[in-house]
């Protein structure tokens, strides 16, 4: 057991407050998890050994405050039912904050999985091992598993994944957003993602042409089904994406949705293009763990039954994890 680990969590809400704390400890080898309704109470609890505070979004500003002053080991987890926009945009600055989480209106705290993550890697530090596909789905969930080598082998895989969605029963608005998430995290991966001994792109350059990639170069794909949820995870041996990219591509795209300002969506090497805002925009929470120089790992979830309408509604969730 974790005790000499600890976890600060401020909710004014008492219910809820227990709850949370009550995962954050499970999912952390019941690490104590100190709860307050007063940020003053709170900071007297703040020690060496305090490694996360979980806030909700409106009190975002208190965390990072003892983050910037004498707390800079903290890692911090907020979430919140309305729009996430502005704390992404704070995360751009801010690499402590860690976990971003979308709590969806109808339940009636933040998913538990989400908390899971967010506080088991808050307190493990930013070289452990995610969760496996097959942890963040019900018990018994189906998973498919391809590993393109070539551009015809990246359509074949995105029809399959197209194939099984439709089989599962998955609406075609659904089937879509899968397969435009699948072709964008693969393109990122073949192209974007595989450098020369020096770190030099090897195939950034064009990306409409044929890629032939050795097997140290290519990528997995991975397709999961609870029948509830679905989740698409690739991985590539790289590492090289860089937490900046990925904030700046979601922000660029939000800001050029609202506007309807094209030109903010950047789509050169590095700057991540289209492909995360698109995933961010469709999905029901997306995680990003990266291993610098040894592998770069992005899951993508979906809701089965929310509509398109919904899933535009609902505040996505970003989890960044960068070592």
């Amino acid at each position: 057991m974790s005790s000499s680990r600890s976890i600060l969590l401020l909710e004014k809400n008492r219910v809820l407050g227990q709850r949370l704390a009550r995962v954050l400890s499970a999912a952390t080898d019941l690490a104590e998890v100190t709860v307050s309704d007063s940020p003053a109470e709170l900071k007297k609890s703040l020690t060496a050994s305090t490694l996360a505070v979980a806030v909700e979004s409106n009190d975002l500003d208190v965390a990072l405050e003892w983050v910037r002053s004498d707390w800079p080991q903290l890692k911090v987890i907020t979430w919140s039912q309305a729009s996430l926009e502005s704390t992404l945009q704070v995360a751009k600055h801010e690499p402590a904050l860690q976990s971003i989480i979308g709590w969806p209106a109808h339940q009636s705290m933040p998913r538990t999985w989400e908390l899971c993550l967010a506080g088991r890697r808050a307190l493990d530090g930013p070289n452990a091992k995610g969760p496996r596909l097959s942890e963040v789905l019900a018990w018994g969930a189906s998973t498919i598993r391809w590993v393109p080598r070539n551009s015809a082998e990246r359509d074949h895989a995105v029809s399959e994944v197209e194939r099984y969605a439709a089989q599962l029963g998955a609406n075609s608005r659904l089937i879509e957003r899968l397969a435009v998430v699948a072709h964008e995290l693969l393109m990122n991966a073949m192209y974007d993602a595989p450098v020369d001994g020096q770190g030099k792109p090897l195939y950034a350059h064009d990306r409409k042409q044929d890629v032939i990639l050795d097997d140290k170069e290519a990528p997995t794909l991975r397709l999961g089904f609870d029948g509830m949820t679905a989740a698409l995870e690739v991985t590539d041996p790289f590492g090289g994406l860089k937490r900046k990219h990925v904030l700046n591509s979601i922000l660029r795209g939000l800001d050029g949705a609202r506007s309807d300002r094209a030109e903010v969506l950047d789509t050169t090497h590095g700057g991540a293009g289209l492909g995360f805002f698109r995933m961010y925009g469709a999905c029901t929470a997306v995680v990003v763990d990266v291993k610098h120089g040894e592998s770069t790992r992005v899951l993508a979830l979906f809701d089965l039954d929310a509509s398109m309408r919904e899933a535009r509604a609902s505040a996505a969730s970003l989890h960044l994890f960068f070592a």
